[in-house]
């Protein structure tokens, strides 16, 4: 969780920057850093994992000899790199 901890420190440091630097200052800047502290919270105690531990492995490598080729090898592409272009 050190790099969700060093995500939360930069959010938390850009905020505060901001607001020094002469940014936004009609906001409760205590509770928006708590609120977000609370977001962060909630994820590390959901204890999610990465699709890498998934402990019931990738279906696709069940598939011996079926010649099924990893999602970076979809000759389709990823929906997601679609979004905001036009056909």
């Amino acid at each position: 969780m050190a790099n969700l901890d060093s995500l939360l420190e930069a959010v938390k440091n850009q905020i505060t920057n901001h607001v020094q630097q002469g940014g936004h200052t009609n906001f409760d800047t205590g509770g928006l850093l708590g609120k977000i502290t609370d977001l962060f919270d909630q994820h590390r105690a959901s204890n999610v994992r990465p699709a890498s531990d998934d402990p019931y492995g990738d279906p696709a490598d069940q598939m011996a000899g079926r010649n099924v080729r990893p999602a970076s090898q979809d000759p389709y592409g990823d929906p997601a790199d679609a979004i905001g272009r036009r056909h």
